[in-house]
């Protein structure tokens, strides 16, 4: 194959691996640089397991790699107000598990593999350093994740995030639960894959160690689950404006998560992170085609931050009263007008990018 040139990316995560992969294919000496000593993301959030909504036979296509050993359907995931559950109807669903991570199980490792296959140039313990950017080379793709430090260094806007993270083995897989609580204002989220569970309580503030063992008793109680180990993280995520998404900054093309590809609602950020390792590959040899499909992929970006900022988060602290309207109206018969609803092709209030039902992409 001719060599088209070179390309740098930063970030050997799996947005970053995808986008390795894609200029490989298409005859392109590839670097990778990565501040962590191996592949898999940021080793404060990684090993982990996530559930996300996906067609994992269109994202496998788009992305032009099979992912679909890694994706697995989801068995179990009820979402909790207080201690009221609501069973979403999965089967309409397309819900998945994945893991992340360099465990041989994960999504990073199956990818990984493919990029060494592909003759992908790996440099550990090299971060992106602010005194380089005005030497970076151009088809510089920056794939940094959830690092603060990367957002001020690039100028992009941010909303701090601070959360509660377990994980580790586990005796089941492909079980997942959302709670809902007024101590904080984002949910408590434990997902499960491969015999591996990842499980965060987070919030866009300070989280308390009362607010933790609140959940932890939850737990106990609804789902008979208990943890030992607790590590308090904080992170940066790109939804502090309704115009976060960007493909271009700055001379750069940006990548996963920091481009800003993710769920402004829920933070869901597994299939755009998938499909923009495409997108920002594409934006090396087809600017044009990379773009118009980046603004396809978050052309619901707009409207999920709105309605988030303007009407959930005034809603978000009334827990006790969404509460009791669940059960007036029935946890039930709610689950079955939702699954009605989407076999309809009916569309959440919030963006999911990539191809997903939830999405209608």
């Amino acid at each position: 194959m001719a060599n088209n040139g070179n390309a740098t990316i930063y970030g050997a995560g799996m947005s970053g691996l995808i986008a390795a992969i894609d200029l490989a294919r298409n005859g392109y000496e590839v670097a990778v640089h990565e501040r962590e000593k191996g592949f898999g993301g940021d080793s404060i959030y990684n090993p982990s397991t996530h559930t996300t909504s996906i067609d994992v036979a269109r994202t496998s296509e788009y992305i032009g790699i099979d992912v679909s050993p890694a994706f697995h359907p989801l068995k179990y995931c009820p979402f909790y107000l207080h201690d009221t559950m609501l069973e979403p109807p999965l089967d309409v669903m397309d819900m998945y598990t994945v893991e992340r991570g360099n465990r041989p199980t994960s999504l990073d490792t199956l990818l990984y593999n493919e990029a060494k296959k592909l003759g992908v140039r790996f440099e550990f313990d090299s971060p992106l350093r602010k005194e380089d950017l005005a030497d970076l080379p151009e088809n510089t793709i920056i794939a940094c994740g959830l690092t603060p430090s990367a957002y001020e260094m690039l100028d992009i806007p941010y909303l701090r995030w601070y959360g509660w993270i377990s994980r580790g083995e586990i005796g089941f897989s492909n079980v997942s639960w959302i709670w809902i609580d007024e101590s904080i204002s984002e949910y408590g989220y434990l997902s499960s894959c491969n015999n591996y569970y990842f499980n965060l309580l987070f919030s866009i503030r300070h989280i308390d160690r009362a607010a933790l063992e609140k959940y932890q008793e939850f737990m106990v109680r609804r789902e008979g689950v208990e943890h030992d180990e607790w590590q308090y993280v904080s992170g940066a995520v790109p939804i502090a404006r309704p115009d976060n998404p960007r493909l271009f900054h700055n001379g750069l093309i940006m990548c996963g998560t920091i481009s800003g590809a993710m769920d402004p609602f829920f933070w869901f950020g597994i299939l755009g992170a998938l499909v923009t390792g495409k997108t920002a590959a594409m934006a090396v040899y087809d600017r044009t085609r990379a773009l118009e499909d980046f603004e396809r992929f978050n052309r619901g970006f707009k409207q999920g931050f709105v309605f988030k900022n303007s009407i959930w988060y005034r809603i978000r602290p009334h827990v006790g009263l969404m509460e009791r309207q669940l059960r007036l109206f029935g946890p039930e018969r709610l689950a079955k007008m939702a699954g009605m609803g989407m076999q309809r092709g009916s569309k959440f209030p919030f963006n999911l990018p990539g191809f997903s039902q939830l999405g209608n992409y």
